[in-house]
């Protein structure tokens, strides 16, 4: 099963998830895929403090068949943010266990 990973940041009180262009062979590839790359791009880009402030959190999405769970652009990115919040009220971690 294909995964697409993803992260949020939590910047300036304003949540935002965004996914990666590439998938990948399982969930915990994905992630530290993605925690690579935005490491590599904070470096770059910002100092430490900014990226401690932006709170980031990491996933990845069974895409299964599709390239894509949600819709291309802005709304599928709220729709998986939605998604990724939900999983953390409820515990479940991806693997269908609650606690």
């Amino acid at each position: 099963m294909p995964w697409r990973p993803y992260i949020v940041s939590n910047k300036y009180g304003k949540r935002q998830a965004m996914r990666d262009t590439k998938l990948y062979d399982s969930k915990a590839e994905a992630i530290a895929s993605m925690k690579r790359k935005n490491n590599a791009w904070m470096q770059l880009n910002y100092n430490d403090k900014f990226t401690k402030k932006s709170g980031f959190e990491y996933g990845a999405i069974d895409v299964g068949e599709k390239k894509y769970k949600y819709k291309v652009g802005s709304e599928g990115n709220k729709d998986l943010l939605k998604h990724h919040d939900s999983l953390k009220k409820t515990g479940n971690t991806g693997f269908n266990f609650k606690y």
